[in-house]
Parts: C-alpha cells; sequence; structure tokens
C-alpha cells in the first residue's frame, strides 16, 4: 500500500496544482487585470488585453492538458473495475473535457478575431472574457466535485 501512496501521491500533487494555476491564472486575467484596465486610455488598454490574454493561452493550454492527463490518469487508476468508479469522478472529468473545449473555442473563434483585427471592439473582448468566466465557474464546480 505504500508504494501506491508514493506512486500517485505526486501525480496528485501534479493535478491539483496545475488545475490551480489553470483557474488561479484565468482568475486573475478576468478579475485582477481586467479591473485595473479602466484606467488606461483604448489603444493601451486594448494592447495589455491582447498581450495578457496571449499569455494566459499559452500556459493554460499547457496546465488544461495537464490537469485532464492527471485526472484521466487518476481516474482509471484507482479502480481496476470501470464499475465501481463513482459518479463524482466522471463528473469532474466530464467538466475539465467541458472546460477545454470552451477554452479551444474561444481561443479558435473570437481571440484570433482579436488578434488579427487592427482595433478590435469591446465586443469582441466580451466574447472572450463571457467564456472564461464559464470555464472559472466550472473549474470551481471541479473542485466541489473532486471533494465527494
Amino acid at each position: 500500500m505504500s508504494q501506491i501512496a508514493f506512486y500517485w501521491g505526486p501525480i496528485n500533487a501534479v493535478h491539483h496544482i496545475s488545475f490551480a494555476f489553470w483557474i488561479g491564472s484565468m482568475f486573475y486575467y478576468i478579475f485582477g487585470l481586467q479591473s485595473c484596465l479602466s484606467l488606461l486610455d483604448p489603444t493601451q488598454k486594448t494592447s495589455l488585453q491582447l498581450q495578457g490574454l496571449r499569455k494566459l493561452f499559452q500556459f493554460s493550454w499547457i496546465f488544461g492538458v495537464t490537469t485532464l492527463l492527471t485526472q484521466a490518469l487518476l481516474l482509471f487508476s484507482n479502480s481496476f473495475d470501470i464499475h465501481t468508479i463513482t459518479w463524482s469522478a466522471w463528473a469532474a472529468l466530464t467538466i475539465i473535457v467541458i472546460m477545454i473545449i470552451l477554452q479551444f473555442s474561444v481561443f479558435t473563434s473570437a481571440y484570433r478575431t482579436a488578434r488579427r483585427a487592427l482595433r478590435p471592439k469591446p465586443e469582441v473582448f466580451r466574447k472572450i472574457n463571457n467564456p472564461l468566466k464559464l470555464i472559472i465557474f466550472l473549474g470551481i464546480i471541479d473542485l466541489v466535485l473532486l471533494a465527494f
């Protein structure tokens, strides 16, 4: 039993750290950075939002995929019989997949539009921020599900 704890403990830690960075970085971008942008003129505001989104998406892909892989690994490693896995573990994995799909859709649609525009309109950034808020909300639900 001590060997199992040795192998799965670090994987569990990597999962929680990557999940915290993934959701935490989006939380900082939406609630921290956006509140400070009102002090800037529109050109600086747009430039800072695009730079922040570029960094956010660079790192959030790494953390999102790491979270998905470690969640799946922990889910399927803890039980040799697939029918004994709890509903909350399945729901947590499903929510992570939905979060990655939402992030992919934002990245390929609204963010790409904002990045290619000469002067992106504020509506484009709202189309980016609203799904990111949903991802944060789903991440909080996922944390609650993992507690069961």
